[in-house]
Parts: C-alpha cells; sequence; structure tokens
C-alpha cells in the first residue's frame, strides 16, 4: 500500500491528514525534520507532505537532507507562511511542490497523485533494448524497443540532454513525449533540480498564465492569496509544457519573453521577476501549419524548436511490439491471480497487424484489459479487444439487448443508469476475483484509485 509521510508539529494538522488521506494511503507521522529524516530512512514513504516552520530541525533543512540519500521521494511542502523566497529554496532543493495553508483537499490530493506517479516514473529511467522484463522492471516507465527508429531517439536523446538549449518533442498522442521529457533530464545537468510539468491542454485558457507566471492577492476574483507559479518555482531547473500548441498567443508572448530574457511579472503585480529555466515543450499538432494560420507564433516555434526530437508512432517501429508486450506483461501479468505470463501467437499476431492510433497508450491499455478480461495464464487473440476492431461480439450485444429490453419492460425508471452501474458492479466483482479481494491491486487493473472503487462497492 502506498505510504504517505505527515510532518507537522502540530497535531491538530496532522489529524487532519489523517482524515483527509486515511482512507486511501497507509499513513504514518512525525513530528519535526529532524524525525522525518528518521522516518524516510526506516519507512521509505512513496511521498513526504512537510511543513515547514517546525522545532529542531525545520522542512527545508530536513528536506536537503532527504534528498541527499533519497533524490527520488517526492516532497510536496505545505506551509501558512508561504513566500517566494522559501518556495523557490524549497524547488531548488528539490521539493516536488509547494502548497500554502489553508490548502484545497481535492487540489492537494490531485497533487499527491501526480507526485505518486512522478515518483515511479522517476525510478531509473533507462532504454529496454535486447532486454528481459523481470519484476525488477514492473514498477519502472522504460523506453523500450530495439528498432532503428527508438536506437535513434535514445542517441538524440543522449547526445542534446547536457544542453541548456530548448527542445521540442513532437509525435502522436500516446507516443510517449512526456516519458521522453523525463529521459531528458535525467541525463542533464539539471537531474537533481526542480522538473515540472504543465499540460496546456488540461487547462481552462484563463487559469493557463496563473498557473505558470503566478499571481497576487487579489488579481482576480477568488485570489486569496498569492501563487507561486511555475516558471517560478523551477528556478535552476526544468520546464515541461506538454501541448503548447494550445497556448492562446497572449500567453505565448509571455512565455517568448521568459525564453528570450528570463523575466515574467505575476498576475496582478508589475515587479520583473528571474527565472533561470530550461524549456522543454510537446506538441502533437502541425506548428509550422499553425504559424501559417496565425493560431502560434513564429518567432516563439524558432525559440523552442532549437533541438527536436520526433517520436515514431508505434506503427512505424512495429518491430517493438513483442517487446512492449511482454515489458507490460511483467509490469501488471503478477497483479492478477492466476498471473498472466504470456500471450499466443494468435494474439500477438493479431496485434501486430492493427495500426495502433493511440500508440503505446493504446498498446498499455489494451493488455491491461486483455489481462483482467482473460481466463487463463496466456493471453489469448479473443481477449484483445481493439478500437474501433474487435467490437463487442454477438453473444455481448444479445446478452446487453435483452437487458435493456428488461428494464423497459420493467419500467424502470432510469434504464441508462441501471445498465451502467450493473456492468459496472460485474467488472469490479471480475477484477476484485482476480485480485483475490485485493482493492488496490483490483483499482490498479480497472485504472481507478483505491478510494473510487470503494465508493463503488455495494457495502460503501
Amino acid at each position: 500500500m502506498i505510504t504517505l509521510l505527515i510532518v507537522d508539529d502540530e497535531k491538530a494538522v496532522r489529524y487532519a491528514f489523517k482524515r483527509t488521506f486515511g482512507d486511501e494511503y497507509h499513513i504514518c507521522t512525525a513530528t519535526n525534520g529532524k524525525e522525518a529524516v528518521e522516518a524516510v530512512d526506516r519507512k521509505e514513504p512513496d511521498v513526504v507532505l512537510m511543513d515547514i516552520r517546525m522545532p529542531e530541525m525545520d522542512g527545508l533543512q530536513a528536506l536537503a537532507r532527504i534528498k541527499e540519500n533519497h533524490p527520488h521521494v517526492p516532497i510536496i511542502m505545505v506551509t501558512a507562511f508561504a513566500d517566494s523566497t522559501s518556495a523557490m529554496q524549497a524547488m531548488k532543493d528539490g521539493a516536488f511542490d509547494y502548497v500554502s495553508k489553508p490548502f484545497d483537499n481535492d487540489e492537494l490530493r490531485r497533487i499527491v497523485e501526480k507526485a505518486i506517479t512522478a515518483s515511479r516514473i522517476q525510478a531509473e529511467l533507462h532504454c529496454g533494448c535486447d532486454k528481459e522484463w523481470s519484476e525488477a522492471e514492473e514498477n519502472r516507465d522504460c523506453i523500450v524497443g530495439s528498432s532503428p527508429e527508438v536506437l535513434t531517439m535514445c542517441k538524440t536523446i543522449g547526445q542534446m540532454a547536457d544542453s541548456d538549449l530548448p527542445v521540442l518533442i513532437t509525435g502522436e498522442t500516446g507516443a510517449g513525449k512526456e516519458l521522453t521529457a523525463r529521459a531528458i533530464l535525467q541525463h542533464s545537468s539539471r537531474k537533481d533540480a526542480p522538473f515540472l510539468v504543465v499540460n496546456c491542454a488540461s487547462l481552462p485558457a484563463e487559469l493557463v498564465e496563473s498557473e505558470l507566471f503566478g499571481y497576487e492577492a487579489g488579481a482576480f476574483t477568488g485570489a486569496s492569496g498569492q501563487r507561486i507559479g511555475r516558471f517560478e518555482q523551477c528556478n535552476g531547473g526544468t520546464l515541461f509544457l506538454d501541448e503548447i500548441g494550445e497556448l492562446a498567443l497572449g500567453t505565448q508572448a509571455k512565455v517568448l519573453r521568459v525564453l528570450q530574457n528570463g523575466t515574467f511579472e505575476r498576475l496582478g503585480s508589475n515587479k520583473q521577476l528571474q527565472t533561470d529555466v530550461r524549456l522543454i515543450t510537446a506538441t502533437n499538432r502541425n506548428l509550422e501549419q499553425m504559424v501559417t494560420d496565425g493560431l502560434f507564433r513564429a518567432d516563439l516555434l524558432h525559440r523552442i524548436n532549437v533541438l527536436t526530437i520526433p517520436i515514431p508512432p508505434l506503427r512505424e517501429r512495429i518491430s517493438d511490439l513483442p517487446d512492449l508486450i511482454l515489458y507490460f506483461l511483467a509490469r501488471y501479468g503478477r497483479q492478477v491471480s492466476p498471473p498472466v505470463e504470456g500471450i499466443s501467437d494468435d494474439a500477438l499476431e493479431k496485434l501486430s497487424e492493427y495500426q495502433w492510433p493511440g500508440n503505446v497508450r493504446e498498446l498499455e491499455n489494451t493488455i491491461r484489459r486483455a489481462i483482467v478480461l482473460g481466463k487463463s495464464r496466456v493471453i489469448s487473440a479473443e481477449d484483445c479487444l481493439l478500437q474501433g476492431q474487435v467490437e463487442p461480439t454477438g453473444d455481448f450485444s444479445q446478452v446487453v439487448s435483452q437487458q435493456i429490453e428488461k428494464l423497459l419492460e420493467g419500467n424502470e425508471s432510469r434504464p441508462y443508469h441501471s445498465l451502467l452501474a450493473e456492468v459496472e458492479q460485474l467488472l469490479i466483482t471480475k477484477a476484485l476475483d482476480l485480485c483475490e479481494g485485493n482493492q488496490v491491486q483490483a483499482a490498479n487493473l480497472l485504472g481507478i484509485n483505491r478510494m473510487t472503487l470503494r465508493k463503488k462497492l455495494p457495502s460503501a
């Protein structure tokens, strides 16, 4: 089970964290920085949430000490006395994020989930060429493959990683752009400095600027306190802007200014701030065409594509498919009982003939689904349901159709919700059976968190 270490000298705060996260994670606590350092050595938590102002050893001192021996443990600093100096110092020393009290529970939960994901990914990234996958690899995200396309990509990463020049990563959705950005980071001179990710497509346009540049209290409705933006938090480190093609033109101009002279202002302030950030960007759009269409600034494009890494789609490196399948089997196959350990020849042939519009991400989801739905230790062709190709079988359609008729004839007032609820319960029951009742493993198989699974259980 994932373990959170809560470090705060106030008993009420530790209790509040336990109430917020106790149902989802194993919680252990420490009352000051010195205890935190000892607790990390002893218990090896997955994520640390730590106050800054504490007796004996404060949070910033403890952060530096922990990072010396446990550089990959994400530490989220939480403080009631937020200021830019401590924020920048915390991020410079390797904090995962910096959150002001009082905090929003949902926002903090999202940050913790991102930290858990980052912790898993930041376990050594490596090229998996000619490698047999074993338990040692099951929790690592890797660049997998030995095709000429992957070898060329890995070589390019190595050549440009140690430079401070901006990098533009291009490729289709699901091809592995963020994974490539993290590989660049791990081989760069800034690997121990802050690394932050902002997906420009996932934020409403009106929030992107506040996320990137921060804001002062009163800058806009709802801005009750100061917020340190990502460019400021990331000073000395690397910022990854995913889907940069989604930025509005006005925001593009501000990003361009940071690239040109390293300066910006928080929203609601005229004070000019300075930052030293290496920018890695990614897009699945044709930025040259966007420039022609007036949707992207030509000067910004020239600034961000000094170095470019194109990621080939999976269909153009299909020889890597067997390695990728074995990697995902090693990673997810042991989470069910009996474990799934292989794939049949007809299943491999079926997957090899598919075009994979969703790339490696779609392959990963297909293998995970086959592991859950399969009935043996070896995945068959029937277990591999491909988008738009393998539709529900006739039997499945017939069963669903009969159930719909039954609901409608029974004057069911909410047939849509009733049918979805029935299917959902069947899926959850199947996952729990495969995992012998282990809710954490079942939630992982279904691609949801444990709290969501528990809420959907009949007894909840």
